[in-house]
């Protein structure tokens, strides 16, 4: 399953109750992978990965991005370079399936 195929199944099963948008392959090393460095900080064992941003939600700051070639992670993104210790807060996945499923879970937990 491609991230294309996970987005547009919940997309025509949920419609507006999808919040989720995928971010365009041109845009995918920009802005929120920036931003999320930026959270990260130098420091961080993931600031010099292979990063992608995936998609947005457009009820949150929560932001998909794909680490290397198979971890997906959520993170919630909080517009600051200075977070306090476990933030900014993530969601890790094996797979786009396990996203997938994870979103779906969260749309018939939250109605």
């Amino acid at each position: 399953m491609t991230e294309e195929e996970a987005f547009n199944y919940l997309s025509v099963k949920y419609g507006e109750r999808f919040t989720w948008t995928m971010i365009l392959l041109s845009e995918s090393t920009g802005y929120f992978v920036n931003e999320l460095k930026k959270e990260l900080g130098s420091e961080h064992e993931l600031f010099d990965s292979d990063i992608y941003a995936v998609a947005k939600n457009g009820a949150n700051d929560d932001v998909l991005f794909l680490i290397g070639s198979s971890i997906y992670r959520i993170y919630h993104l909080t517009y600051s370079a200075h977070n306090v210790p476990g933030f900014p807060r993530y969601t890790e996945f094996n797979g786009i399936e396990a996203v997938r499923d994870y979103l779906e879970e969260q749309i018939l937990l939250n109605g």
